[in-house]
């Protein structure tokens, strides 16, 4: 048999799947799992049937590489009401999701051996994204320590990671695992870091609905002049309810979509047409609606704050808060207790190699009775651990 060029050691399987085979096997306790960042709530846009005059093109032919014309300009009006500026469909490709748009912007921006530093803790794909296009992912921890202390000099830490071979810097707002909100101040500052090291920005808004802060979600790209160095990533996942859809957007800085397209074309040609109808479909979602479940996530992230005794990072948004087991020893072995009790959380060693004592629970993925029992076998775990050590 040939060998394969490489072996990807580097790059981890899907951990939830490990999670998945420990709760099959949990007994006689029904499994509650909150380790998958998922919702409750319905789709925003079920399956159906179209015609061609409905949107331009018909089931069963194949969307340009691009995206489907009507889709991309559907994207564009949207992300500009919400932006607050012009968004030209031009800048709009439609992608197979977030993980998608990550990997063409990787693939584009990146020579064998360029660094990607990865504000941590992040999503758990995101080094692995890196590897994958042949870069190498540079952690640099921020997240926890601006929870503890919204002063904390981010900016200086981050500086002292570039070295001649970082090309771009990719985080999440809000950010999953831990639930903290970058401000527009602290936007601002990172833009002007990108500024001086000539860098790319790679801005992963999946949670953009899910901003609990009064002044809500602040687009990374508006702040000062980082629209000309920032790619924006869109995911219909979570705002509206459709995981399965794969499909989101990725705007780039003008004058760079068809380049991206390239990727995308010589990846998977094109995404679904009958994703991308549905995306079509779910644009068309009330904002009142996507209001009303940004509030339900809020409330579901007050349960989980009022009842977890273990302690955990404060949320200002998205759907997770992150577990700090410390004091409990060993954030694995916490993970696969609660997992012997029929409920699933993430280990945090997979969003960041310092996570190691950390744990993500997402508040989201099972209806707030449920969690609110799960948080009751995680406490009873946390405290029994905590008096034995």
């Amino acid at each position: 048999m040939p060998s394969l060029v490489r072996d990807l050691s580097e790059i981890p399987p899907s951990p939830l799947v490990r999670v998945e085979e420990l709760l099959r096997r949990s007994g006689d306790l029904a499994p509650i799992g909150l380790h998958q960042g998922k919702t409750v709530f319905e789709p925003c846009a079920r399956p159906r049937t179209w015609n061609a005059e409905e949107f331009g093109i018909a089931p069963h032919q194949h969307a340009p590489p691009g995206g489907v014309p009507e889709l991309r300009a559907a994207f564009a009006a949207d992300l500009a009401a919400r932006r607050g500026s012009p968004v030209d469909p031009a800048q709009v490709l439609v992608t197979n999701g977030a993980t998608h748009a990550i990997a063409v912007v990787l693939h584009a921006i990146l020579h064998p051996g360029d660094e990607v530093l990865v504000l941590s803790p992040q999503w758990l794909f995101a080094t692995g994204l890196v590897w994958a296009a042949g870069g190498v992912p540079r952690e640099v921890p921020v997240f926890l320590e601006l929870g503890a202390d919204p002063d904390f000099d981010f900016v200086t830490v981050i500086e002292r990671a570039v070295t001649g071979r970082t090309r771009a810097i990719y985080f999440n707002n809000p950010n999953n695992p831990t639930g903290y909100r970058l401000t527009e101040p602290q936007l601002a500052a990172l833009a002007e870091l990108a500024e001086r090291h000539d860098l790319w920005l790679i801005a992963d808004n999946a949670y953009e609905n899910y901003d609990f802060t009064r002044d809500g979600f602040v687009h990374p790209a508006t702040v000062g002049r980082a629209d000309g160095r920032t790619f924006s990533v869109h995911s219909c996942s979570k705002t509206y309810a459709m995981p399965g859809a794969r499909v989101g957007c990725l705007v780039s800085p003008p004058g760079l979509t068809e380049a991206l397209t390239k990727w995308s074309l010589h990846s998977l040609y094109s995404v679904s047409t009958a994703a991308q109808f549905a995306a079509h479909e779910a644009l068309r979602t009330p904002a009142q609606e996507l209001a009303r479940r940004r509030d339900r996530a809020a409330a579901a992230w007050w349960l989980a704050d009022s009842t977890l005794e273990v302690p955990h990072t404060a949320v200002a948004g998205g759907l997770y808060t992150f577990l700090d087991l410390a004091a409990y020893g060993d954030g694995e072995r916490f993970v696969g207790h609660c997992a012997d009790l029929g409920v699933g959380l993430a280990p945090g060693r997979v969003f960041g190699a310092h996570c190691g004592d950390w744990a993500r629970l997402c508040f989201t993925a099972a209806p707030p009775p449920l969690v609110a029992e799960a948080i009751e076998r995680i406490n009873k775990i946390y405290k029994e651990g905590i008096d034995e050590h």
